[in-house]
């Protein structure tokens, strides 16, 4: 569709017929309507969208589209929790999305909280052309001021179940929370993910390292794969006798775009050295460092929390225990293992081989993940990071031997 339709002021838009829009506005009366469709008139906006309704339709809105707008204005009149129903909002608009307030008092107070949150701009009613084309341009000139999460994740040795856990990870955040999620699997000449996440992988991930000076939406687009309409995946195959070795600052720089892109942008990273990975991790506002129950695991993954916690970005390290082989005599107790890590932030991951694997060969969710305590071990994961159910994030600490106990002491 081109500008707006003028026929039907109140109908609600359909979810494919604004998923391209460059401009929605969501407004609530009839004056602020007026103004928006004018503007479009006047300026020849393309690809526009207006319809009268409060913030609660707003959120409704963003949470069908496959594609975000450009600007989005949305009108808080008579919103009891304004801060509140922003984040709200912010839950389900890509951090690229120049977000533009209009309220009927000039609060400074509330100007401020908004801003803090990545409000682009506000506007007190009641609204002109001039006012909104101003804002228009104002948020077209100034740099974004939200972006998404970088979340690293990596091993303290081979076959500790890093991408078993991130991949689970990125299916909840993406499915539950309804967040858009990028899963960039770093394994450049082709990692685990895609088959984990049941996608075909394809060359994207070096394409857009080798043109990081033109990176743009569309680009981006072109390069990911939709394992949903919240979760997509950017990996490659590389050929195993092509090494490939990025310019310096590559990584670096296709991760801020896609912070820009994505509310969560989920690495996993093959290996424990070398600069792509010490750009990566340069990135992550969250640093995962996964172990098993061995010495040596213990050792290298208080090296590796180590050397992510002296990141100039002062990330978030925390150390997740995965039991991926069977209980047995003699494996280092993961209570020592935090003790001698000194670490409060530690997550335990219970041994669930029929479940994991069914799930890895067929590209699934975890089968009953109900039941299944890696599942719930993965949503105190994701709780830890949204900030959600305290309660929950205590449960799944919890050890698995010990719920288990638990559950035969009420039998």
């Amino acid at each position: 569709m081109g500008a707006f339709d003028l026929s039907g002021h109140h109908s609600r838009v359909r979810a494919g017929a604004a998923s391209a829009e460059r401009l929605i506005a969501v407004v609530s009366d009839a004056g602020s309507e007026e103004a928006i469709r004018n503007l479009v008139f006047d300026q020849g906006v393309e690809r526009a969208h207006v319809e009268r309704g409060t913030i609660d339709d707003a959120i409704e809105l963003m949470a069908t589209l496959e594609h975000s707008p450009r600007h989005l204005i949305v009108d808080l009149s008579g919103s009891s929790m304004p801060v509140s129903d922003m984040m709200r909002l912010a839950d389900v608009c890509d951090p690229s999305v120049a977000v533009i307030v209009v309220g009927e008092h000039n609060d400074v107070g509330l100007y401020r909280n908004l801003l803090r949150i990545g409000v682009r701009e506000y506007l007190v009613k009641p609204l002109t052309v001039e006012l909104v084309q101003r804002a228009l341009e104002a948020t077209d000139a100034g740099a974004a001021t939200r972006v998404g999460k970088a979340i690293g994740f990596v091993g303290a040795r081979g076959g500790v179940g890093v991408t078993t856990i991130a991949t689970a990870l990125a299916r909840h955040m993406a499915d539950q929370t309804r967040r858009r999620v990028v899963y960039v699997d770093l394994d450049l000449h082709g990692g685990g993910a895609c088959t984990m996440l049941g996608v075909t992988s394809g060359n994207g991930l070096v394409e857009l390292l080798q043109n990081t000076q033109r990176l743009d939406e569309q680009l981006i687009n072109q390069a990911i794969v939709a394992q949903s309409d919240r979760l997509f995946v950017l990996s490659s195959e590389a050929p195993f006798d092509s090494p490939f070795a990025p310019r310096t600052g590559a990584v670096a720089e296709l991760i801020g775009v896609l912070k820009s892109q994505f509310h969560y942008v989920v690495l996993d990273l093959p290996e424990r050295a070398g600069r792509i990975v010490d750009e990566a991790l340069d990135a992550c506002g969250s640093i995962h460092v996964v172990a098993d129950r061995s010495v040596h695991g213990a050792r290298e993954a208080a090296r590796l929390c180590r050397f992510a916690e002296g990141r100039a970005a002062d990330p978030t390290v925390t150390l997740l225990i995965n039991n991926a082989l069977p209980p047995a005599r003699g494996r280092a107790d993961p209570a020592d293992i935090a003790q001698a890590l000194a670490r409060a932030s530690v997550h335990e991951f219970p041994h669930e081989p029929h479940a994991l694997a069914l799930a890895e060969n067929l590209g699934e969710p975890i089968a009953d993940s109900h039941r299944s305590g890696f599942a719930q071990a993965i949503v105190g994961l994701a709780h830890a990071l949204t900030g959600g159910d305290a309660n929950a994030l205590a449960r799944a600490r919890r050890p698995w031997y010990a719920r288990f106990s638990a559950k035969l002491g009420r039998a």
